[in-house]
């Protein structure tokens, strides 16, 4: 699942952790820090930090879920990746709803299913998450979708080039 110092949306000012510096998903549109590439990410570190984030500041968990999870995922921990994912979700974190949407129109390390994932990237999408157009781009393009619709696919691909 690979998918966006100090950083203010309207009137929300959000402080920065470590996890945040680590494991930072260039997706989410609530994130408070420089993106991390998956393929830079230190596993170890970022499970540490995460966990310790999530121990002390409890507004912020759904986030620093989002980003432990991450730190699972490259550390080759698929299972408590997914279980972080979805509690981010439950907790009503759209960049984790991105995720799991991504786990299911890829199938790498859940059971592939693209209706469900549809449903999490349009729900991603109407939470402000940009990167979930790009995904259904992808969804209605796939020959393989029992749905596959490349007017569908293009209508997408211009949201997510266009911004909304």
């Amino acid at each position: 699942i690979t998918l966006a110092l100090l950083a203010s949306s309207s009137t929300y000012v959000y402080s920065t952790e470590d996890c945040d510096i680590l494991a930072s998903l260039e997706a989410d549109p609530s994130s408070v820090a420089t993106p991390v590439a998956f393929n830079d990410i230190n596993s170890s570190a970022v499970i540490y930090a995460c966990s310790k984030a999530i121990l002390r500041n409890d507004e912020h968990k759904p986030r620093f879920l989002l980003h432990r999870a991450r730190g699972y995922l490259k550390g080759g921990e698929s299972d408590k990746a997914l279980f972080d994912l979805e509690q981010s979700h439950n907790l009503g974190y759209p960049a984790a709803t991105f995720g799991l949407a991504t786990a299911y129109f890829l199938g790498d390390d859940v059971a592939q299913d693209l209706d469900k994932a549809r449903q999490l990237f349009i729900l991603s999408y109407e939470n402000g998450v940009l990167w979930s157009a790009q995904g259904l781009s992808l969804l209605y393009g796939n020959e393989m979708y029992e749905d596959y619709d490349l007017e569908k696919a293009r209508k997408w691909e211009a949201r997510f080039k266009d911004g909304y």
